[in-house]
């Protein structure tokens, strides 16, 4: 059974989208792991036919979150297993696709938008070059 680790920032208790992509692939005969962002307020998990782990981070907000989880996830990716490692939005590309390349394994990028242009990012010139500099050199 070909087996897939699809990775995000958010709290995976809230995230519908993801869900039902888990459920989907999961039912088509893959194994898979999703791997979230658990807050000191996150509800427990419901029971999911897939995998669902979530690391706690002692940042929230800001540069230093972000290098966080990016640090925790790498850290994470390495000591796991798949065939295939999915990296849902630039916010989770680095650590995924180095992950992925030190194992010699595939990977895919999901987004459902352009990063850089979220109301968040748009704003804030710094962080919107930083993003499409991630954005340029991981997504062919």
């Amino acid at each position: 059974m070909p087996s897939i680790i699809f990775t995000v920032i958010n709290d995976i208790a809230y995230d519908r989208r993801m869900h039902r992509i888990c459920e989907s692939l999961t039912h088509a005969g893959w194994n898979v792991t999703l791997i979230g962002r658990k807050l000191q307020y996150s509800k427990p998990l419901p029971p999911t036919p897939f995998k669902a782990l979530r690391l706690r981070c002692r940042f929230n907000k800001g540069k230093l979150f972000y290098l966080e989880y990016n640090f925790r996830l790498f850290w994470k990716l390495l000591f796991m297993s798949a065939d295939v490692y999915g990296a849902t939005d630039l916010d989770t590309i680095i650590p995924c696709f180095k992950a992925a390349w030190l194992k010699r394994k595939k990977k895919v990028f999901d987004a459902h938008e352009f990063f850089e242009e979220v109301p968040e990012v748009v704003d804030r010139k710094f962080t919107q070059t930083v993003w499409r500099w991630v954005g340029k050199i991981f997504v062919p």
